[in-house]
């Protein structure tokens, strides 16, 4: 419905040559299909974990090292050599919940869990590295969610060193972090910083963009040229989006094109949780699939870390970004146990 609304609002679109561009988006969509198609066996989709904590580990360490050969040291600058730090931050964010499925979840081998614990310590570091706070409260968001589903008792413990840690950062955290580091959780800056000037004013242009093309959008364009048409300062002129995946859909696609948007992005969260459920209904699933079961709670945990961070960053409009976020879906979704159809070998 996504697709077929955006395809007919084209003509209408306030420039439509770049809008039917643009349409190439959807066929990032056939990842969802394409890696559940290979996702059918506990051997394959361990094989496809290892490509993913691989990747993101080669990222991260790339990016280490060159933060490491900067003069001010390693925590300097933020990490985005390969990608801008947002979408690396993104990437290793969804990179590490799905690593986190294999840790929580029981069932997997102890040699499987030891190898993903080590190769998640150069990605969580990464993460930290790219200073991308959105990314960061996705991952407390994922975290949290799998604690609640696979280890209820353990979520109390992570929620009260989560506060923990946040009123020690609120204290303490000008004089442990450096000042890069420092610069981008500092309350203040997080309250009235430039970074959240400019996206309150995104927002509010975006809003304004919305009654003007309240069923049609804008067209699914870059937004550069038109900002200025509805901003009222300077913030977020040269912006060629708007920095919230709601709002952004609602802009080029009107609201119409949010409202599919959201049955899309909310059918994913239904069919992994009816899939999560399913599955622990089986009283020998966990020792038949735990490699299904551990990419099922990576999932979710991937599902809403990408839409918390998605309501300051536009992630669905990042291809990198939404290419990973939808193959980690299709394997996720792909024939399992429950369905009668998993072959084990």
């Amino acid at each position: 419905l996504l697709a077929g609304w955006a395809l007919l609002m084209i003509p209408f679109s306030t420039d439509s040559a770049q809008s039917l561009v643009y349409y190439r988006r959807f066929y990032l969509f056939t990842a969802i299909w394409v890696a559940a198609s290979v996702a059918v066996t506990e051997r394959r989709r361990l094989m496809m974990m290892a490509a993913l904590l691989i990747g993101s580990m080669s990222i991260s360490i790339y990016g280490q090292i060159h933060n490491a050969r900067l003069a001010d040291g390693m925590f300097s600058e933020r990490m985005g050599e390969i990608f801008n730090p947002m979408t690396s931050g993104a990437l290793l964010m969804m990179a590490l919940l799905v690593a986190a499925g294999f840790l929580i979840t029981g069932g997997i081998r102890g040699k499987v869990k030891i190898a993903v614990a080590v190769a998640a310590l150069p990605v969580a570091l990464g993460l930290v590295l790219t200073m991308t706070r959105s990314a960061q409260l996705g991952l407390m968001a994922g975290l949290g969610l799998m604690l609640l589903l696979a280890k209820p008792r353990l979520f109390g413990v992570f929620l009260g060193v989560l506060v923990v840690a946040v009123v020690f950062l609120a204290f303490f955290g000008e004089d442990v972090l450096s000042e890069r580091m420092w610069g981008r959780i500092n309350p203040a800056y997080v309250m009235g910083g430039e970074n959240t000037s400019s996206r309150l004013e995104m927002w509010r242009g975006g809003l304004e963009m919305v009654k003007a093309h309240p069923v049609t959008g804008v067209g699914d364009r870059g937004l550069e040229e038109i900002g200025p048409d509805y901003y009222t300062s300077e913030f977020g002129v040269y912006h060629g989006h708007l920095h919230n995946n709601l709002i952004h859909m609602m802009v080029i696609w009107g609201v119409p094109g949010l409202i599919f948007g959201l049955a899309f992005i909310l059918a994913g969260f239904w069919y992994l949780w009816k899939r999560w459920r399913a599955l622990h209904r089986l009283a020998d699933a966990k020792e038949k699939a735990p490699v299904q079961s551990a990419w099922i709670l990576g999932a979710l945990g991937a599902w809403i870390s990408f839409n918390i961070a998605g309501l300051t960053e536009w992630y669905f409009g990042d291809a990198e970004t939404m290419l990973i976020f939808l193959a980690i879906l299709g394997v996720a979704l792909g024939p399992g146990l429950e369905q009668g159809r998993e072959n084990l070998a």
